[in-house]
């Protein structure tokens, strides 16, 4: 560790950190990548993990979704704790004990350990993702924090496709016979990497504002609010939808509801909140969370879908399913990486184009779909996820941005925290909605049936993510 952490000024004046930030992202880009992967790679996993485990649909919805929920609910005192600690210390303990928790999971004899495994890989991201976001609200500023926020937006875009891309890869190379084991296993070589290249380049950094104590009582509320809404979603169906399910529904309005309360209580009584609502008195910000809401869960809603109908509805394999999102990898990653030049030369209206491009794809393929049902064309399969994958990608960049744009240099832990947990919440919701709607119509109507009104779900959730951006962009300027 160092012995001088640098303050928020200190870390954009010092020419050692100037000399070393753009080596500092590559480290804490790398170590992103490994975390949105881990959201994504178990997606072609689902068909051997319920195999080997003998689990159920649910739990393997809980495989992928444990992980997100406890992400996203310790993703603000991750924040808040590398503001305070030093979001080097924060960022280290985090990749170790990600990387402690990915051979858990490849142990896990039963469904219900790798859970539990996934559980605590889940908050040791939630200790290390906080701090990529602040070191760049720190380390860079004007066009290089613009460029560097568009390098992130696109890793996680990248990670989102290329998780199912490499699972396929591994599960069909079945290294030492290890089978869904190996898609855990594969990121200790990498984390240990991780860990040796951020105590060489990264530089301690720290909030200048003085340490408080955590509104624990503020983290409970929203977490139990969490589960309660998610849990329902997940397993109502297959236990036929009881009246508890509504009730939880409507426990976990209440439970947030009174968690913001409280929040607002605080702060009236001079304490710092778990969340710090003085972010919401930026408009772009809180209307930047909503479109954050139906862009992210759409895009992790599809890519679990996708891959339930490529191996159960047409019988691809991890392999072969895992090739489809190829194509809207490249997709995401040349039109992320050309957003910013993109925005320059035509405006930010240019994010107007990668929604309708997203609406115009899905509808494409819900036409297809009709048309040609299981025996739906490879090619203009991955026409269409090309297509889509240009879409997200021009999104992403600007989105984040748009959404950072005013917030102050001290609040950047805050703000990061907040937002990565919207994008975390968001793609729990949309892997638990649209699961939840594909799975009920495959046990009634067919996998073709289902994926394609699932489609129609996700073009309601464009539709949204279209007008978030008309407002959002009106508000900027």
């Amino acid at each position: 560790m160092e012995n001088q952490a640098l303050t928020g000024r200190q870390a954009s004046a010092s020419p050692s950190v100037a000399g070393y930030r753009w080596w500092s992202l590559t480290v804490i880009l790398f170590a992103t990548f490994m975390a949105i992967l881990d959201v994504f790679v178990v997606n072609v996993s689902i068909s051997d993990i319920k195999k080997g485990l003998s689990s159920t649909d649910g739990q393997v919805e809980w495989v992928v979704t444990s992980y997100t929920i406890a992400y996203a609910v310790l993703l603000v005192t991750g924040g808040r704790l590398g503001d305070y600690w030093g979001r080097k210390r924060m960022f280290l303990w985090g990749m170790t004990g990600f990387t402690i928790a990915s051979a858990l999971c490849g142990m896990a004899p039963s469904a219900e350990l790798l859970i539990a495994a996934r559980v605590l890989q889940g908050m040791s991201a939630a200790m290390m993702i906080p701090q990529v976001l602040s070191t760049i609200q720190v380390h860079f500023t004007g066009r290089e924090r613009g460029i560097a926020l568009g390098i992130y937006g696109g890793v996680i875009g990248l990670a989102s496709v290329a998780g199912q891309v490499i699972g396929g890869f591994v599960l069909e190379w079945n290294i030492a016979g290890l089978g869904w084991r190996n898609v855990f296993f594969i990121n200790i070589p990498f984390g240990i990497i991780s860990i040796v290249g951020s105590m060489i380049v990264l530089k301690e950094s720290r909030s200048d504002s003085p340490v408080v104590k955590l509104d624990i009582i503020g983290l409970s509320s929203i977490t139990v609010g969490l589960l309660l809404l998610i849990y329902p979603l997940i397993s109502g169906r297959e236990s036929g939808w009881p009246w508890w399910t509504y009730a939880s529904l409507a426990l976990a309005a209440l439970v947030i509801s009174l968690g913001l309360a409280y929040e607002r209580h605080v702060k009236k009584k001079g304490r710092v909140p778990f969340i710090q609502l003085s972010l919401f008195q930026y408009p772009a910000f809180t209307r930047g969370l909503l479109v954050t809401l139906a862009y992210y869960s759409g895009n992790a809603g599809l890519y679990f879908v996708l891959v339930l109908f490529l191996q159960q509805g047409l019988g691809l394999s991890p392999l072969a399913s895992g090739l489809t999102f190829l194509p809207l990898g490249i997709g995401f990653a040349a039109s992320s990486m050309l957003a910013q030049k993109l925005v320059k030369a035509f405006s930010e209206k240019v994010v107007y184009w990668g929604a309708i491009l997203m609406l115009v794809s899905d509808l494409a393929l819900i036409g297809l779909l009709y048309e040609s049902g299981e025996h739906v064309s490879k090619t203009l399969l991955y026409l269409l996820m090309l297509l889509v994958g240009a879409g997200q990608g021009v999104i992403a960049p600007p989105l984040l941005q748009t959404i950072l744009f005013r917030i102050r240099q001290q609040d950047s832990g805050a703000a990061s925290g907040i937002l990565t947990t919207m994008t975390q919440i968001s793609q729990a919701l949309g892997i638990a909605i649209l699961g939840g709607v594909f799975y009920t119509l495959a046990d009634h109507h067919g996998y073709v049936t289902a994926f394609r009104d699932a489609l129609w779900v996700l073009l309601a959730l464009g539709t949204a993510v279209l007008i978030g951006l008309m407002n959002l962009i009106r508000l900027h300027k």
